[in-house]
């Protein structure tokens, strides 16, 4: 993904050979600091020993299972009991995935598939937000509100909407607050909504903060007054 291909064709990938800490090499020796941590997967570092060992002791024991039909294991036992208790909102199950874009596209089919259980065919509509990054799969990069996710893929697809940033320093009127900014995005979201018909929307997606969009952190008050629209 993201790969410049004709540029690819020329030079060739960067190979990185090795990892220790916050860094990594390539296989010319070149050292760079892993300031993102490898698309946010090893934030624990390169080399942390607890964890080869707790892999070690885990391919001795089951190197892996699935969870289809039914099927568990210790393992995600555990883990989904942890995630749980450390929710900032109360929940009781974890769904697992093997990327950002599959956990979206998931929780995409778990509304769809909500809603045609109640017999609310209509009510399939998926509001994401200008600038909003959410993957990258099809489901997913309709969600997604960047145009360079879009152009090359036919996305978005029938059913997905955008609402404004929340961005207070870009999009503000001169001397809005960020509370009043908060709220035009409010009174947006709600006319979005009426216009498409509310039994036809069936949730919004947003990041706590905007990530790929511009790391914009949300005016104040912005989710309460979101909340009370969606409610």
């Amino acid at each position: 993904p993201y790969t410049d291909l004709p540029a690819h064709q020329q030079v060739g990938p960067v190979v990185i050979s090795r990892g220790k800490g916050v860094r990594v090499w390539d296989d010319a020796g070149k050292e760079y600091i892993e300031s993102v941590a490898g698309l946010w997967c090893a934030a624990l570092g390169f080399d942390n020993e607890r964890l080869v060992q707790a892999a070690v002791n885990q391919m001795r024991k089951l190197p892996f299972y699935h969870a289809f039909t039914a099927k568990s294991h210790e393992p995600m036992i555990d883990l989904a009991e942890m995630l749980i208790a450390r929710a900032p909102v109360p929940m009781s199950k974890v769904f697992f995935a093997n990327s950002g874009s599959e956990a979206n596209d998931s929780a995409i089919k778990m509304v769809w598939y909500f809603n045609n259980a109640l017999g609310r065919i209509n009510k399939k509509k998926i509001i994401g937000r200008v600038k909003g990054y959410h993957g990258i799969t099809l489901a997913a990069a309709s969600l997604t509100g960047l145009a360079v996710n879009h152009r090359a893929f036919d996305v978005p697809l029938p059913g997905f909407l955008h609402t404004m940033t929340p961005h207070h320093y870009h999009g503000a009127r001169p001397g809005e607050s960020e509370e009043d900014f908060a709220t035009r995005c409010a009174e947006e979201l709600d006319k979005l909504i009426v216009a498409e018909g509310p039994d036809t929307v069936a949730a919004m997606w947003a990041e706590p903060i905007m990530g790929a969009g511009g790391v914009i952190l949300p005016p104040k008050g912005y989710f309460p007054k979101i909340q009370a629209v969606m409610k």
